[in-house]
């Protein structure tokens, strides 16, 4: 039998007014989905949502008997790969027109992480650099690489050194991202599925604060209680400052092993490493979208003061804006968190674009703000795609 377990938490953050995050659980087609939306005011919010459900109803299509791949994929794809890839496209399409028709919506756009279910494997696909790990056997691997633009030159040649990469200056500029154009390459590929592993489907608002080391720790001591392991990931990125909005999604497999038969030889994964980063007789070489840094021997926690403000990291934010201080009266922070569950996620789990949302903080007014950027992955020396968050 082939069963997943999961448990699901988004949290605003504490400085954020609202949350731009957004996530899916579509358990009658298998899929499982976080969107990290941006683009200012509402329409980051409206971006994670519409794709959310926008994906669910491309599958929703194809069960009802639409077979149809409209959109182009990569060579070699696999069928479900290329279902994942069109239903990714198909959202982006609906995101970027409603950007198109409304003022109030221009610029929005949204990354995506997303993990359907394909018989004894699972089908992943992303856009941006939100980010899905697998813990297995005592070891967390980032399985999805950041489509951001130190990725990029990475992959050009332009960073070939492990000093280079650390001085790297634009960690806040992205590829891709689902919405601000007509058209977007999702990445899709098939991992295989064995009983005990943990899948962790996050915002970059839990990756930018939280060290993959620490993830694993938490991951390895909470197998037994995903709904225990969610929160206190969130509640991890919040002690860190939670700068940005937070959204995980924990899976474990509990295949029964005894009635499944993977095959010794099922299939071969594909290596995530770049190629073209380190000559091949090079030690030290690492992943730079999983490793760019050396975490070094000193893995102590620490909270996050002043002078980290501007820091950058191999996993940076997907678009920066200013963030907002909000306090009440007393000094304490303010907080807010929503979880879904029960029988709220009976057939399709989703916060859709004009449903009553939980209530949200009310911010103070925020000084004027620098507007986000994405670059052309095919050509980052063409003009910038400015997202200005700043609009009144």
């Amino acid at each position: 039998m082939r069963k997943l377990t999961w448990a699901a938490l988004t949290d605003v953050g504490m400085k954020r007014s609202g949350n731009e995050d957004a996530y899916v659980i579509a358990e009658e087609f298998g899929l499982y989905v976080v969107c990290d939306g941006m683009g200012g005011h509402a329409s980051g919010e409206v971006a994670s949502a519409m794709t959310t459900e926008e994906v669910v109803a491309f599958l929703r299509d194809r069960d009802a008997g639409d077979l149809s791949l409209p959109y182009d994929t990569e060579d070699g794809a696999s069928e479900m790969e290329k279902v994942l890839s069109n239903a990714i496209q198909h959202a982006n399409d609906k995101v970027y027109v409603s950007g198109m028709k409304d003022p109030k919506l221009e610029g929005m756009g949204t990354t995506i992480v997303s993990v359907l279910e394909d018989g004894d494997r699972l089908v992943l696909g992303h856009v941006g650099d939100s980010r899905i790990y697998r813990f297995r056997a005592g070891t967390l691997e980032q399985l999805t690489r950041d489509h951001s633009l130190l990725n990029h030159k990475i992959d050009m040649g332009e960073l070939r050194t492990q000093e280079e990469i650390k001085g790297f200056k634009h960690g806040n500029i992205i590829v891709r991202a689902i919405g601000l154009k007509d058209y977007v390459r999702p990445e899709a590929q098939t991992v295989d599925r064995a009983p005990g592993d943990v899948l962790l489907l996050c915002s970059d608002g839990l990756s930018d604060l939280v060290d993959d080391w620490a993830i694993e720790n938490v991951l390895e001591a909470n197998q037994e209680d995903l709904d225990e392991a969610a929160q206190i990931l969130v509640r991890m990125a919040n002690d860190r400052g939670g700068k940005d909005n937070i959204t995980v999604v924990v899976i474990r497999v509990d295949d029964d092993p005894e009635e499944l038969d993977y095959g010794a030889a099922d299939f071969e994964e594909e290596s995530t490493v770049p190629r073209g980063l380190l000559d091949d007789d090079d030690e030290d070489a690492t992943d730079p979208g999983r490793a760019a840094f050396d975490l070094g021997d000193d893995r102590d926690f620490r909270d996050i003061t002043d002078a980290d403000e501007g820091a950058t990291a191999p996993h940076t934010p997907v678009f920066m804006w200013e963030d907002l201080g909000d306090e009440d009266p007393s000094g304490a922070p303010k907080k807010s968190t929503m979880k879904l569950g029960g029988d709220e996620l009976a057939a399709l789990r989703t916060r859709r674009p004009g449903a009553t949302l939980p209530p949200r903080r009310q911010a103070t007014p925020a000084p004027r703000k620098k507007p986000s950027i994405i670059v052309d992955e095919e050509d980052p020396n063409l003009p910038s795609i400015i997202i200005d968050d700043s609009r009144d």
